[in-house]
């Protein structure tokens, strides 16, 4: 059988403003979406959250959207919510279901799924500083593999306008992974990247670009 995976990041929940949209919105809608398709697991790549100043009840909200959901869930800490002593993955309850794995804090930078023959790994944010996001995992533990990164993607031709910015992502850094997709949080709009050596692809935000990517894992070797 073919794998599912669904792919979102930038939700950003946070508490209510007076805005028309909420994180919550967002979240809500990508696992409605992830149930639609009848995902295997669900990919949130970077800043779930929006600050660590999110209110208890609101991050208990979010907590039971996802673990109500049913689905496996693995989050990313991105550069909004990166890990720390009290962590808004800790703080939600999110860290002590099983059915929720966050990385940098349940795992270090890889979870193996043994019924899935899948792998996923990724470098959380652990402050507020500039580091590399993506990074290239050892040897496989599994047949399939996806990396998970929050940062900015940089293409040769701009690298030297963009040097000032921070969690830089460069072509080499892409093409130097082995993995069949490269899952990437930080942008607000959905956009494969690189060369096309290896699937590289950021999802949007749900609230502006409205879209979750879904892949899929073929018995046949075809990922799409």
């Amino acid at each position: 059988m073919a794998i599912v995976l669904v792919h979102s990041s930038d939700i950003h929940v946070d508490d209510d403003a007076g805005w028309a949209y909420s994180g919550l919105i967002g979240l809500r809608a990508v696992l409605n979406e992830a149930r639609n398709v009848a995902a295997d697991c669900v990919l949130l790549a970077g800043d779930t959250f929006d600050n660590h100043r999110v209110s208890a009840p609101v991050l208990r909200e979010a907590a039971g959207l996802i673990t109500d959901s049913g689905l496996k869930v693995v989050l990313l800490p991105g550069n909004h919510d990166p890990v720390l002593p009290d962590c808004l993955f800790r703080r939600s309850g999110l860290a002590g279901h099983p059915n929720v794995h966050v990385l940098g804090v349940t795992h270090d930078e890889t979870i193996v799924f043994a019924k899935h023959d899948l792998e996923v790994n990724g470098r959380a944010h652990r402050g507020f500083r500039d580091m590399a996001p993506l990074h290239q995992p050892g040897p496989r533990a599994a047949r399939w593999r996806v990396v998970m990164a929050h940062g900015h993607y940089v293409p040769p031709e701009e690298w030297s306008a963009n040097a000032h910015r921070s969690w830089l992502i460069s072509q080499q850094d892409l093409a130097a992974i082995d993995a069949d997709y490269i899952a990437l949080g930080h942008w607000d709009r959905p956009a494969a990247v690189g060369d096309g050596g290896v699937p590289a692809y950021y999802s949007g935000s749900p609230d502006l670009a409205g879209t979750v990517n879904v892949i899929r894992f073929d018995p046949t070797e075809v990922v799409t």
